[in-house]
């Protein structure tokens, strides 16, 4: 097993154990992710009724139709942010040994963006089907 152990001077434990919390704050955003993706689908299975009396006007939209495919894009949002944690965990750890750190700026902005736009067409879709 690789073991990396570091002369604590100065903020060097107080860097790791932070760099640390930042990776299991990705790991709950993305169960968080994962956990509302198989949300999404449930009540679509609970509450399904038969065929014959899910009848829709040509006006309306069907949120039960759209169910499947933003749970399995909310779910595969939280593995990319699983990923992407682990990768940037890794990579603060070694900036942080050659006395560095990188900003995450961009990457922060891209997840925000990604859940913004899932809850909008989620939030679109249910008021588009009522």
């Amino acid at each position: 097993m690789l073991s990396l152990v570091l002369e604590n001077k100065g903020n060097v434990a107080r860097d790791h154990l932070a760099s640390e919390r930042t990776y299991l704050a990705y790991v709950r955003t993305s169960l968080t992710c994962a956990s509302a993706g198989v949300g999404e689908t449930a009540p679509v299975q609970l509450f399904t009724l038969s065929s014959s009396t899910n009848t829709y006007d040509q006006g309306r939209i069907d949120p039960q139709r759209f169910a499947r495919p933003l749970g399995a894009t909310v779910v595969l949002l939280g593995l990319f942010i699983l990923v992407y944690g682990l990768v940037r965990y890794f990579m603060t750890q070694a900036a942080l040994l050659q006395g560095f750190f990188p900003v995450a700026r961009n990457s922060i902005a891209a997840v925000a963006f990604a859940l913004g736009a899932i809850v909008s067409i989620v939030f679109g879709v249910l008021v588009a089907g009522t």
